[in-house]
Formats: structure tokens, C-alpha cells, sequence
């Protein structure tokens, strides 16, 4: 006997799930069934699960309502369900769940998806919290089997590589979640969408409204080669763009924009038999999808296509919020406040992946995604840095600088990260990292380190300590903040110089410059790589090309008063 999952939000679980005599409930509230025990009643829940397992009485119902909210109170949840299910024969199994992700991953189950966003593992759509995709992995429904169907969008060449997938679904309910699935996880930053329909229909109803649709064409089996020809510029645009970057994802991950492209086509097999070129233009756009991002989703199989999905069925009210959630998705949210852009509810010191490390928001886009500063070498670790600059007049300068260096302290303890402010006051001297000394004897101290202990950077350095699970003379990376920077230089021309030394030697040494004025430094000998700007429209974030605007946490100014005390503890 296998149980039966109910996933979604309560309104829609409490419609299927038994009720009356027979029916034995675990949960919390108001129920209809018979008999209903709270899961932190041990005694009760236990004696219950205990009756069941010895086989309970024919016909009876076990209903485990809110899965996440049983097993919190009941770590032996899962094998006493899947011992029921083994050796009881005459008696149900019903388990209701919010979200997907709530399941049991141990225990087999009969899915039935009832809420689309509960498939995705949200409560509320908001594009704050929703837009958290990395294109990756994106779930679409359960197969007959009532297990999760998993659409992979990646795929890696030679084991090494990682590439986009191209798709065909041939089920219209399954690929029109797929598309709603991206369009609900992925900021239109990260994920834009082409839709070719061959005929005039409802294909694309409500999806086409969608902030990430950058084109709809109905019709297309009345000029495939016009298409085709759209698609081809559009492929060889980006490899432009990309150059010599090995994939889109590592250009992406220089922070450079440049979203994945999915080419949605219902009716592929009529548009071919309007005109037998557009397949095989198809694949040569298909070809290079490693360094363009185009991907292809077909309602039919192709021999371009990686993946097909035939067997799928898409959650109960898809074609409900197919209609809703585009328009939800042109409202204006408010921006988020400091803790829930950095997805943290405190400060959070704990060893990171190196594509990680200093690595936090500065604020967020238009869509409500984090805009952030890697201070990372841009030659040494993909990052950044490591030299910045914030260029905004006097009384907005610290809110740039305190954006940027709370992230970093948010996430880095002071044995991970320093900072040493030179200038004006920026209202963070109270923050344990804080550090006084002269930066030359500093420099000069990290060259002998890393030269004493066969080293050539702070980062080999720390990866010998942490690989020895001591950590027993920390070598932490070194903010330089300097506010005012021009009128400092001026009044005392010796700064240039230590400046200078820093700018050349940092990215091995650990030391990074936050040069911070009214307009660009532009110092002799200084090189910088990212830039913070108050201009006209706003705050932007400026690296090479890519320039990012941006707003502030709505509560930097009371975080900033309050994080560094409370990181002192």
C-alpha cells in the first residue's frame, strides 16, 4: 500500500482529505475526522502510530496532516509510516504536506500536487522571495507513479562543462508548467523567453503577459524562415556578447548580464512542414547553446532535444494562476529591508565555498533580486575586486559604504575579514572587525607570513590552516576604506604612495582599497574594478560594461546602529 501525498496549502488539502468515522487524524486545528491527537501529544500520537502498526482495524485511515509540523514533533515519523505501509495491509495512509519539499524523501508516496506554488515551495508569490531560481533544476508535476517530475535545464559535457539542455514535452499542461515554473523562480534578469505558436492559439494564454516574455509570435507557419532568421541573429548576438568566455554561466558569473534564452515553440511539427529549413536552422542554434544560453523547448521530439517528458501531470489549479501570477509579477514591491535581501536572519559566521567568499548584497534590482560586490581578485577567484570605489557626495557617501561593508560583516567573522576606515566616520567602529595599525608594517607583516610558510597568497594560506581544521594564526582579508580619498591625498601626498603599494599588492596580500568620493579618483597607480554611483536615476553598481542599478535595504540606517553592538555579543 502505497499513502497519498496531498500537497498544497490547507483550503485545498482540507477538500481531499478523509473525514468521519475511521479516520484517525494527527495534526493541528479544527478537523472532521473521528479521533485527532496535536503532534506534540507524545503519549496519544504514539499509542495511535503503535495501534497502526500492528495493523489498526480494516479499512481504517491514518491521516498525517501538515507533514513538516508532525515530523518536527516525531523524528521517527518516517520509518513508523513506512512501517504501517509494509505490514499493514487493510488500513490507508494520507499524508498532507504545504509544499512539496515538506515530503518525506524516504518514503515512497502517491503525489498529488493541488497548488502550482506548493510545487515550488511557496506560500505567497512575491518576486523577493520567489526569484530565487539558478537555473538548475525546475519540478513540473508527478508521473502516473505519483512521483515528482524534475525538469533538469543543465547538463555537463565531458563531465566538465555545464551546458543548457534542450527540452521537448509533449503533455500541453506539463509544458505550460515548465514555462510558469521558470517564469514563477527566475527573475527576468536571469531567465527571458521567445514564444512561437505555428497557428493562433491559446498555447500561451496568460504566459505571454509575463514580464519575461521578450517576444510572442502567433502564426509562425506563415513565415518560418523570417523566424529562423530572428533566432540565428539573436544566437550570434550573444556569442558576441560572451566572446571568449568559456560558457554563459562563467561569463554570468562575472557578473555580467546576459539571461538564458528559452525558445518555447507549440506546433514545431507544422512549422516544419511549412518549411523543412527551420529544423535545421534550429540546430545550429541548438549547437552553441554552451555560449549563447538559447534553449529550446519543443511540443514534439527533435533530434536537438537532451531531455523529453511525456508522462506528467501538472498541478490541479495551473491554468488559475497561469492567468494570476504574470500580472502579479508587474507590481511594484516595496524594497526588501537589510536582513531579507542577505536571506539571514542574523549574522551568520560559518565557513562558505570559495565562490561564496566575500561575496554579499549591496541592494537589489528593479525585480527585487540581490545586486551584490564580490571583493575577490577578478583574475585570482572570479570575483570583483579587488579594489572598489563609491562615488556619491558627502552626505550619501556612507550609505553606500555602509551597504557594502555591513554584507561583509554580516557573513565574515574577524578572524575571515578587517576593516579600517580612513576619513569620515561611517558609524561602524563599534563592529568587532574594526582594526588600527599602519598599513605598511601590515603589508609588510602578511608578505613575511606567506613568504615564511612557502605561500604566495592569503588565500593558499588559509586553505593550508582549514585543511588542518586549525585555525591557529588567522590571516583575514583587509578593508581599506578610505572616505574622502582626493582632499586625504592632497593634504597628505604619502597616502598616494601606501595606496599605490596596496593597489599593486593587495590581490595576493589580502588587502583591498574602498576608495570613496564626490567623483571617480582616477589616482596615478591606483587600478579599481567595480564602482558604487549616486547618479540621477539612483544608485548603480559598475563593473566593466555591466552597469546594474539598485536601491538601499529600507532599514540600512537602523542596522547600521544595531548590527555592529550586536556582533560584539
Amino acid at each position: 500500500m502505497t499513502p497519498l501525498a496531498l500537497v498544497g496549502p490547507p483550503r485545498l488539502t482540507g477538500l481531499r482529505t478523509p473525514a468521519g468515522q475511521g479516520v484517525y487524524r494527527i495534526g493541528r486545528g479544527e478537523s472532521q475526522a473521528a479521533v485527532s491527537f496535536d503532534p506534540a501529544d507524545e503519549r496519544r500520537r504514539q499509542n495511535l502510530l503503535t495501534w497502526f502498526e500492528r495493523g489498526g482495524e480494516p479499512g481504517a485511515t491514518l491521516l498525517i496532516d501538515d507533514w513538516k509540523l508532525c515530523a518536527e514533533s516525531d523524528p521517527g515519523l518516517a520509518d513508523a509510516v513506512r512501517w504501517i505501509t509494509t505490514t499493514a495491509h487493510e488500513v490507508n495512509v494520507v499524508i498532507t504536506a504545504r509544499v512539496l519539499g515538506d515530503l518525506p524523501d524516504n518514503v515512497r508516496l502517491q503525489v498529488e500536487v493541488l497548488d502550482f506554488l506548493a510545487l515550488h515551495g511557496i506560500h505567497e508569490f512575491s518576486r523577493t522571495l520567489a526569484w530565487k531560481g539558478r537555473w538548475w533544476k525546475v519540478p513540473i508535476g508527478v508521473d502516473g507513479a505519483g512521483e515528482p517530475v524534475v525538469v533538469e535545464l543543465t547538463r555537463f559535457v565531458d563531465g566538465k562543462w555545464r551546458t543548457g539542455s534542450h527540452l521537448s514535452i509533449t503533455s500541453p499542461g506539463a509544458f505550460r508548467s515548465l514555462v510558469l515554473g521558470l517564469m514563477t523562480t527566475h527573475s527576468p534578469r536571469l531567465f527571458q523567453t521567445i514564444l512561437i505558436d505555428a497557428h493562433d492559439t491559446d498555447a500561451f494564454a496568460g504566459l505571454d503577459q509575463a514580464p519575461h516574455v521578450q517576444s510572442h509570435h502567433r502564426n509562425a507557419t506563415r513565415n518560418p524562415a523570417q523566424l529562423a532568421d530572428m533566432l540565428l541573429a539573436e544566437s550570434q548576438r550573444r556569442l558576441e556578447v560572451v566572446g571568449n568566455t568559456w560558457t554563459i554561466f562563467h561569463h554570468r558569473g562575472f557578473d555580467q548580464v546576459l539571461p538564458q534564452l528559452l525558445v518555447c515553440v507549440n506546433g514545431f511539427e507544422d512549422i516544419v512542414k511549412a518549411d523543412p529549413s527551420f529544423a535545421a536552422d534550429l540546430v545550429i542554434v541548438a549547437k552553441d547553446v554552451g555560449k549563447s544560453g538559447i534553449q529550446l523547448l519543443l511540443d514534439s521530439p527533435h533530434a536537438t532535444t537532451d531531455l523529453q517528458i511525456d508522462d506528467c501531470t501538472a498541478p490541479a489549479n495551473l491554468e488559475e494562476l497561469a492567468v494570476s501570477l504574470p500580472l502579479l509579477m508587474h507590481r511594484t514591491e516595496p524594497a526588501p529591508d537589510f536582513f531579507t535581501l542577505h536571506d539571514l536572519p542574523k549574522h551568520a559566521w560559518r565557513p562558505r565555498p570559495v565562490a561564496l567568499q566575500y561575496r554579499a548584497p549591496v541592494g537589489a534590482d528593479e525585480h527585487g533580486q540581490p545586486v551584490e560586490v564580490d571583493l575577490k581578485s577578478t583574475h585570482l577567484q572570479d570575483g570583483m575586486g579587488p579594489h572598489g570605489e563609491v562615488v556619491a557626495p558627502p552626505e550619501r557617501r556612507a550609505e553606500a559604504l555602509n551597504a557594502l561593508i555591513l554584507g561583509q560583516l554580516l557573513r565574515h567573522s574577524p578572524d575571515d575579514l578587517r576593516v579600517t576606515f580612513i576619513g569620515g566616520p561611517t558609524g561602524l567602529d563599534e563592529a568587532p572587525h574594526v582594526w588600527h595599525g599602519d598599513l605598511l608594517d601590515d603589508l609588510d607583516r602578511r608578505a613575511r607570513t606567506l613568504a615564511d610558510n612557502g605561500f604566495r597568497t592569503t588565500w593558499d594560506y588559509r586553505a593550508a590552516l582549514l585543511a588542518q581544521k586549525e585555525l591557529k594564526h588567522p590571516l583575514p582579508e583587509l578593508l581599506v576604506c578610505v572616505n574622502g580619498v582626493r582632499d586625504l591625498v592632497e593634504a597628505d601626498p604619502e597616502l598616494l604612495k601606501v595606496l599605490q603599494a596596496l593597489s599593486e599588492a593587495g590581490r595576493n596580500y589580502g588587502q583591498h582599497l574602498l576608495l570613496a568620493d564626490s567623483t571617480p579618483s582616477d589616482l596615478p597607480g591606483v587600478s579599481l574594478s567595480y564602482r558604487l554611483e549616486l547618479t540621477e536615476r539612483g544608485w548603480t553598481r559598475r563593473i566593466s560594461r555591466s552597469v546594474e542599478s539598485f536601491v538601499l535595504p529600507t532599514d540600512l540606517a537602523d542596522v547600521t546602529r544595531s548590527l555592529p553592538i550586536a556582533m560584539r555579543g
